[in-house]
């Protein structure tokens, strides 16, 4: 069976909830962004959910939860603004057409600020999100601590979210090829400190990363061990031959089972999602 830590659900859901509460007509300018682009509407929600879990990982307060929840939510909005032609451009964009899709960032700070009672705090992580440690973010090339903290983690996550989901332009990496290259980023694009705690807070192999076995099956993370990160839970979906496994079976790596080699059981590599056809989302896991 799934894990399923429903306090934290509850949570997560509540702080999302009380956001739609709040800015109704904000919500629906994300809806309007689905009709637009539904890539930036998933990528949306997913830098959403990351950033509560990330805040609450850090220890920073309920209020502040909600915000960098809210804030991922909203951060994009500024897309329905732009031609489509540009965001869903296969190839690389050139200098001119960088700066307009530079122009959601304002765009989306310009659309909240109508209502005026829209938390400012947000907008400032909205704002800034874009920014980088070593300056050469945008808009405004803030550098080291003149970002505000929560926009510094708001980019790592929007980093992180992107690198692992299919772009028109390029494949989604694994999991694993994401902090890697988070890895390489610290200190430049981002402060080392927070690309730690963002690796520890997701672990190597979140929840729904497609793993190769040393046996050669391939599977799904179903559950991370809190103390072992390497050691998660793993629903295994194919043999070592790569066909379809016509009863999955679970392998918690933490009881360190042993393969038909007599060996331990363990993680060889994490794949792309959508490695050999398969999709997490259709076990209902990622």
């Amino acid at each position: 069976n799934v894990a399923i830590d429903v306090p934290q659900i509850n949570g997560l859901v509540g702080e999302m909830a009380a956001g739609v509460q709040r800015n109704p007509d904000a919500l629906l300018w994300l809806t309007r962004l689905k009709r637009t682009d539904q890539y930036a509407y998933d990528h949306a929600v997913n830098v959403s959910v990351h950033a509560m879990v990330f805040a609450r990982f850090v220890g920073l307060s309920g209020k502040q939860v909600h915000q960098l929840g809210l804030a991922g939510l909203l951060q994009d909005i500024g897309k329905v603004q732009i031609d489509y032609g540009l965001l869903g451009k296969p190839g690389p964009l050139d200098e001119h057409e960088f700066e307009h899709v530079k122009a959601h960032v304002t765009n989306t700070v310009r659309l909240l600020q109508a209502h005026q009672d829209f938390d400012a705090e947000v907008l400032a992580i909205i704002g800034a999100h874009h920014e980088r440690f070593d300056g050469t973010g945008y808009p405004r090339g803030l550098e080291g601590m003149s970002i505000p903290l929560p926009a510094e983690m708001a980019g790592i996550i929007d980093a992180y979210c992107a690198m692992t989901r299919d772009r028109v332009y390029r494949e989604a990496v694994s999991s694993q090829r994401a902090m890697e290259t988070l890895n390489q980023l610290r200190n430049t694009q981002f402060r080392d400190t927070l690309v730690d705690q963002f690796l520890q807070c997701i672990g190597l192999y979140p929840i729904g990363t497609l793993v190769e076995l040393n046996s050669g099956e391939v599977g799904v993370v179903i559950q991370q061990n809190q103390v072992r990160r390497l050691q998660p839970r793993v629903l295994v979906l194919l043999a070592p031959d790569k066909s379809v496994e016509r009863f999955p079976r679970t392998l918690d790596l933490l009881m360190q089972p042993e393969t038909t080699a007599g060996e331990p059981y363990r993680i060889v590599q994490a794949l792309p999602p959508n490695a050999f056809g398969i999709d997490p989302n259709d076990f209902f896991l990622a």
